[in-house]
């Protein structure tokens, strides 16, 4: 039983821990973090900060867009506006896997908007003409839209971008006749992954499973879910579970030991071919992420000495002349505490990079450093300052449509060094 429940976690979990953020966002009125309802959007106007908590890791450069789309008893048709052809602005679109059923990004349709029919599992039918087809395997999809904000004198255009943004059922665009409504979906108690395993998870992970008609390599891991008694009290009361639970849990942060980057942890079903391992760290390091090719996260696991950050010491990150990140949109260094949120600081500054660039101090030769530290520094060095709390902290290195020489390595981004070390 300890095996079953090891090998069923890390399948389950991406999901399970994906229903707290379902809950939250769209099915309970009642949670400080709900957005909206399904089949409606939710924009957010202001760039994330210590208060959002349902997401971890959450990005510091583009205001969000939420739609949680139920295509339960019709597809829905996503519309996206135009946009400058400098900006970035990308949908990206997940099922309840995690997996990406695909993008709406420059990469994939350059900046002109559109309308995109978005269709279950179930669905039969004729796409209407001009419209491009996500096919989506479950009966839920989150539509999550990032928008690049380039300074803080242009969250109006942000804005004015996310109102031309819509969702809409496909036969209130086409003018036919509605289907009969889904019944609501009745939400229960969420699971935290990232306490002590609780095999209630598994009752939340049935729950989710009712929207997920199996698919034909799956077969083998639903057996097992049928056989931890999933969506009744018996996981609670077998032995063995929790320790299953507890090493599926130390495989994904073995895994994550090894990274280099983030180009195995995210993608579609095509491209993790039932590498359930890789999925379950991708989403227990920072759940809904970017595939490579729109986006790579490229640091950072611990300093330049293979220790875990610790805000008892100061570190430096140095860009040389001519070094920075080679991206056709944007890169970010951002800073969590211990639980994967953004650290509050006095400064209210929880990332440093293209966007802050033109603020920051360059070097004599010309590069540029981050200094990272608890304490405040001396005031030349306060405008590219990353404050960090006194114990753990982590660091996630973004790098927007990456360029050739960022994904196939020839370029790395520079070591964290403890500063003494640096001197």
């Amino acid at each position: 039983m300890r095996e079953v429940a090891r090998a069923a976690y890390v399948y389950g979990l991406p999901t399970i821990d994906l229903y707290k953020i379902l809950r939250d966002f769209a099915l309970d009125p009642a949670s400080a973090e709900f957005k909206a309802p399904p089949n409606a959007f939710f924009h957010s106007r202001a760039l994330a900060d210590p208060s959002d908590r349902s997401i971890v890791a959450m990005n510091v450069d583009t205001p969000y867009s939420y739609a949680w789309l139920d295509l339960r008893a019709e597809p829905v048709v996503l519309t996206m506006p135009s946009f400058e052809s400098q900006r970035y602005v990308s949908a990206e679109l997940l099922d309840l896997y995690t997996y990406i059923v695909g993008y709406v990004s420059p990469r994939t349709d350059g900046n002109r908007g559109g309308d995109f029919v978005v269709a279950g599992p179930g669905w039969v039918g004729e796409v209407p003409r001009g419209m491009q087809a996500f096919r989506c395997p479950t009966e839920l999809v989150l539509v999550l839209v990032r928008t690049e904000l380039f300074d803080d004198h242009d969250m109006g255009n942000v804005v004015a971008l996310q109102d031309g943004m819509a969702v809409r059922s496909l036969s209130a665009v086409t003018g036919s006749a509605p289907p009969d409504r889904a019944p609501p979906l009745a939400p229960i108690e969420a699971v935290d992954v990232r306490t002590d395993p609780d095999p209630r998870a598994f009752e939340v992970l049935s729950w989710m499973l009712r929207l997920m008609p199996p698919l034909p390599e799956d077969k083998g891991v639903r057996a097992l879910l049928t056989r931890l008694g999933a969506g009744s009290t018996a996981p609670s009361e077998e032995p063995g579970v929790r320790e299953g639970m507890r090493e599926a849990v130390n495989d994904i942060l073995c895994y994550a030991a090894t990274l280099k980057s983030s180009a195995s942890l995210f993608g579609s079903r095509e491209f993790f071919a039932g590498d359930h391992l890789a999925r379950a760290t991708g989403a227990y390091l920072g759940i809904l992420g970017n595939a490579a090719e729109e986006f790579l996260g490229v640091g950072y696991q611990a300093d330049a000495n293979g220790e875990p950050f610790s805000g008892e010491h100061r570190y430096r990150i140095t860009f040389a002349p001519g070094a920075l990140p080679p991206v056709d949109a944007f890169w970010s260094i951002t800073l969590y505490d211990a639980d994967k949120h953004l650290y509050a600081n006095e400064i209210d500054r929880y990332v440093l990079g293209s966007r802050q660039l033109p603020d920051m101090r360059r070097d004599p030769g010309g590069g540029v450093t981050i200094y990272v530290r608890h304490g405040r520094p001396d005031e030349d060095r306060v405008a590219n300052w990353l404050p960090c709390p006194a114990g753990s902290f982590g660091l996630t290195f973004r790098t927007y449509l990456p360029r050739a020489a960022i994904r196939d390595g020839s370029w790395a981004a520079p070591p964290v060094v403890p500063e003494m070390a640096a001197l």
